[in-house]
């Protein structure tokens, strides 16, 4: 970086890009800034959610097995007043 004026040792006269008066300095330090890195809200609340989904406990491990084997096996029948019935029942 010598090479850019009063960046480096061979220009030690030429004023610094760091040798701001101190007016300047203070109008700098209190503007706001423009230039920003962060995440959405919107991703952190997905961060949020996944962290819960992956925190929360797999109860149904064993009755989702069932059906896996059950459906490569040919044998899931499931009675579609039964599924009508349930998802009535939540209001879904």
């Amino acid at each position: 970086m010598s090479e850019i004026p009063g960046t480096g040792p061979t220009d030690p006269y030429a004023p610094s890009v760091y040798d701001f008066p101190p007016a300047r300095r203070r109008a700098a330090a209190s503007a706001p800034r423009r230039d920003s890195t962060g995440v959405t809200r919107a991703v952190r609340d997905l961060n949020e959610a996944r962290g819960a989904a992956e925190a929360a406990p797999n109860l149904r491990t064993e009755r989702v097995e069932t059906l896996r084997k059950q459906i490569a096996e040919g044998t899931y029948n499931p009675d579609p007043r039964e599924i009508a019935r349930e998802i009535l029942g939540r209001g879904l």
